[in-house]
């Protein structure tokens, strides 16, 4: 008992000697031209972290189509086809609503405006005033101005086949991780040998265990959060209601403020359409029933645990990954740091910085 006493001081004087001051600044250094690369070659990195994620979130069908002896080649067909078929159907019908909506959005612009301007006028702030606090807000991190709504759903708008090509890398990305799947473990025990491949499988497979489990999950609650609104303003008749489903989708992947950047936009619309506040309130409180029944009932009772994030963590990774990779990275920071966080929770040596950006 002395003896562990003895060894307990050791080793902490062990630890703090190995990430001396010299460790620390070569890991910054590194981090910063980490940082770099991926920023300067994300022409290359987007599409390669957007497979990453769908690999993990098809992880589970995959797992189910094995057990029933279905060999891997054709696993991969299945599972592919059907994401592309998904993306297809819905990506046209997606890119018809954009369009309308862009050859709307002058008009709803105006309301926008007319209605803030009368909202500010109770606070003594003029309408030139509110727009240089909302340029200020949507800068970016270099200083130059993001795009305009108009401008980005333009773009969303153009050649749906346009569209498609944009995921041509993601496929072949998606396609060839999939196929050395099942490979990975022969090439490890022919790399590493018997005892060292046996300890990288374990982690391994530890860490992409959690992080399918909860991508999957997070994939089948957030279309179930997208198809019901969806659903509920079909039923409003207001309209884009797929367009406002998609985005509740991609949102619902984002945790606190997620649901609620998901409500506002239907909301507005439902506003603008009836022009009695009642009818949109009414829109609101049915989106946000349904969002607080999907995030804090349903999702706690089937993954167990959210993301374990703080919050002050999510929005750093938001600011982050949008100065990295612009709006792209701002839908795939919150599912990236999940990852990297159950990754370092299930790796000793990063496990004090994964219970750091815990929410815990």
């Amino acid at each position: 008992m002395e003896q562990m006493e003895q060894m307990e001081p050791e080793a902490q004087k062990a630890a703090v000697r190995r990430y001396g001051p010299q460790e620390i600044a070569a890991w910054l250094v590194i981090v910063v031209l980490v940082t770099l690369i991926v920023k300067t070659l994300s022409f290359i990195f987007i599409p390669l972290s957007v497979a990453v994620l769908v690999f993990f979130a098809v992880g589970m069908p995959m797992e189910f189509l094995r057990r029933f002896g279905v060999p891997g080649w054709l696993r991969i067909l299945l599972v592919v086809s059907f994401i592309l078929d998904a993306l297809y159907w819905v990506g046209g019908l997606l890119q018809a609503n954009i369009m309308e909506f862009v050859g709307q959005l002058p008009v709803f612009t105006q309301k926008l405006s007319e209605y803030a301007a009368i909202e500010l006028q109770s606070y003594g702030v003029t309408a030139e005033q509110g727009k240089e606090i909302l340029d200020a807000f949507v800068g970016n991190m270099d200083g130059k101005k993001m795009e305009p709504l108009g401008s980005f759903l333009h773009a969303a708008g153009g050649s749906f086949f346009q569209f498609i090509g944009n995921l041509v890398w993601v496929v072949l990305f998606l396609i060839f991780m999939l196929a050395e799947r099942d490979g990975m473990e022969n090439r490890l025990h022919n790399a590493f040998g018997q005892r060292r491949a046996e300890k990288i499988i374990k982690v391994g497979g530890r860490i992409s265990q959690s992080i399918e489990e909860y991508l999957g999950l997070k994939t089948l609650i957030s279309l179930l959060a997208g198809v019901l609104t969806s659903l509920a303003l079909w039923l409003f008749g207001v309209q884009f209601a797929l367009l406002w489903g998609v985005l509740a989708f991609l949102l619902n992947f984002i945790p606190n403020v997620g649901a609620l950047l998901a409500t506002v936009p239907p909301v507005l619309m439902a506003l603008f359409q009836s022009g009695s506040p009642g009818f949109a309130l009414l829109a609101a409180s049915v989106l946000v029933a349904i969002h607080f029944v999907v995030g804090n009932y349903l999702e706690p009772k089937i993954m167990g645990r959210g993301l374990n994030l703080s919050p002050l963590v999510v929005l750093f990774a938001l600011i982050f990954w949008g100065w990295m990779w612009g709006g792209v990275g701002m839908l795939l920071a919150v599912p990236l740091t999940a990852a990297f966080n159950i990754a370092m929770e299930e790796y000793d040596p990063s496990m004090p910085l994964a219970k750091m950006i815990s929410a815990e």
